[in-house]
């Protein structure tokens, strides 16, 4: 089983239960073969940790009642997360992707109701919250989102949250943003008050091991027929009908959900114009990794060639996102 990098009683907030729980969750990270690296092991002790954290318990109480995982991409966070959340089960975790939750915020404001009864619809009877990809590029989100979290820390609920750099370091360092930075700042505050920012970054991005099992169906010059490899059954779409129309998070979960898979003709090379299309596209992606809905594409180049030369101030914005976006979209493309 696991070796052990830290004591259990270096953890505050450890309980007879932990040691339990992490060979629960050291056995479920393993499936398939896997072995976790030196930092996937420390998540794990403090996924444990967290877990087995006593419904309720208040704040101050036996350690940080939420943990903070950040690093490069592809270094296992969602994986780690997933895994408390199989071993904890549905009835106890409310797992959400970032634009998930705001898109779920949103539509109970139609609903009407006070705030409380808004997250009891929104949180139910849930112990801990799981949120992935954790960002806000926009000062009315973040206030959300910190609304969201001082709310579920008065139920007593844990949470978990991933994100690809620290929590001051999310914030995009534009010119046009900097003024809206003081509505994201509280939260960051928040985040690294209430949560153990721990830094999960192998140096290597485990995606790409997807590369040895087959090549990407990532076809260069757009055929106009298809390679004999091409699926059989997918549904087709165009990049600009996808893209460039106006459509929201909850779009691209909806379109991820309804399997099988997807044929994406006329992927462009990326550049300024395309900085709409870009937003949308970090969206889908992170909705198809969600739901592991196998993608093709047909583009005009290379991979590489098509998520080179964005102008600085839009890879400044989305960098954060397309890296993560990026080997998002090659493995699927391999699955």
């Amino acid at each position: 089983m696991l070796a052990r990098p830290l004591p259990f009683r270096a953890l505050p907030g450890s309980t007879p239960r932990t040691p339990a729980l992490l060979d629960e969750l050291d056995a479920r990270f393993r499936t398939g073969g896997d072995v976790p690296d030196p930092d996937q092991c420390n998540a794990l002790i403090h996924l444990a940790r967290l877990g087995s954290r006593p419904p309720g318990r208040p704040v101050g109480a036996g350690g940080a009642p939420g943990l903070f995982m950040w690093g490069g991409v592809g270094r296992g966070k969602t994986r780690l997360m997933d895994t408390l959340g199989q071993a904890l089960g549905p009835a106890q975790v409310r797992r959400l992707h970032v634009a998930e939750l705001l898109a779920a915020v949103h539509r109970s404001a139609v609903g009407g109701g006070d705030w409380a009864q808004r997250m009891d619809t929104l949180l139910g009877t849930a112990r801990m919250l799981l949120l992935d990809e954790f960002h806000a590029y926009d000062g009315a989100d973040a206030l959300i989102l910190l609304r969201v979290f001082e709310s579920a820390l008065a139920r007593g609920m844990g949470c978990v949250l991933t994100a690809n750099h620290p929590p001051a370091a999310l914030w995009p360092d534009l010119p046009a943003l900097r003024q809206q930075a003081r509505h994201y700042l509280p939260l960051a505050a928040w985040v690294e008050e209430h949560c153990t920012v721990l830094r999960v970054d192998g140096g290597r991005d485990y995606r790409e091991r997807l590369a040895a099992d087959a090549p990407p169906r990532w076809w260069p010059d757009a055929p106009a027929t298809l390679p004999a490899s091409s699926p059989g059954g997918w549904r087709e779409v165009d990049f600009d009908g996808l893209f460039r129309q106006a459509r929201g998070p909850a779009d691209y979960t909806h379109l991820a959900a309804a399997r099988p898979g997807l044929l994406i003709r006329g992927f462009p090379k990326l550049a300024g114009e395309h900085m709409d299309s870009l937003r949308r596209l970090v969206w889908f992606l992170d909705a198809a990794w969600e739901a592991r809905q196998p993608l093709a594409i047909t583009a005009r180049a290379s991979v590489e060639e098509s998520f080179s030369g964005l102008a600085p101030e839009l890879a400044a914005l989305l960098g954060k996102d397309l890296a993560r976006s990026r080997s998002r979209l090659l493995a699927l493309c391999r699955i």
